[in-house]
């Protein structure tokens, strides 16, 4: 496999910071791994990918996207994603968990709206996603329904803020922003080209930890 190691985080880029509420924001880096189109090239076709099922409303459904695991300690086949974990550790003051990876192959490929409940301790956390490939809308949006609306995941729904990221863009979730805030990958019309996401988690295990099923977890209708 060919390593890229032209890929580098940029230490000129800075963060802007957005204040989702009083306790919740997010950090938008543009810019911030440069060489990041030839490192989205060799990791889609360098890794394992695979397609999870999830079951919903009584059947196993297929995600509409594929993903990756890199272990905390384990083997990591591409540097520059060592270097960038180890810029964000420096960053954020914190020992962040494996590398998770999703790959959307087109605008076909999406994630719904929703929080990592999976993390339990939502009261402070951290999330890094870098961007590698295209250009998708990506979703964060309050969880708490507005007046006279229904429907918690709608992606068209009002008061949510398309961060828009591209090839080597940084967004960071901090604070409550799990606990009450939703993100997301809605689908796209149109050609669209590919997209790797890399996630990095942390939690600080503070507060009252979540109840109930995660996203992956299984959805009835009641009866």
């Amino acid at each position: 496999m060919m390593m890229n190691d032209a890929a580098t985080v940029d230490p000129a880029a800075r963060p802007e910071r957005l204040w989702l509420d009083e306790r919740s924001w997010v950090d938008v880096t543009r810019g911030w791994l440069r060489g990041a189109d030839a490192l989205y090239d060799e990791m889609r076709i360098g890794l394992p990918w695979r397609q999870g099922t999830m079951w919903r409303y009584e059947r196993e459904v297929t995600e509409p996207r594929l993903s990756a695991w890199i272990a905390r300690g384990g083997p990591v086949p591409f540097p520059p994603l060592t270097e960038a974990y180890r810029a964000l550790r420096r960053t954020y003051g914190v020992d962040f968990d494996g590398f998770g990876l999703s790959l959307y192959r087109d605008g076909n490929d999406a994630v719904a709206l929703h929080r990592d409940r999976e993390m339990r301790w939502l009261d402070n956390t951290i999330i890094a996603i870098l961007t590698l490939g295209a250009r998708r809308p990506f979703l964060v949006k309050n969880r708490h329904l507005a007046p006279g609306r229904r429907l918690l995941n709608d992606p068209h729904g009002p008061g949510g803020q398309d961060l828009a990221p591209a090839g080597g863009d940084l967004i960071v979730l901090g604070g409550r922003a799990q606990a009450d805030w939703l993100h997301g990958v809605p689908r796209v019309r149109g050609h669209v080209g590919g997209r790797i996401s890399v996630q990095w988690r942390w939690t600080s295990r503070t507060g009252r930890p979540e109840q109930g099923p995660g996203y992956g977890a299984a959805r009835h209708f009641s009866r």
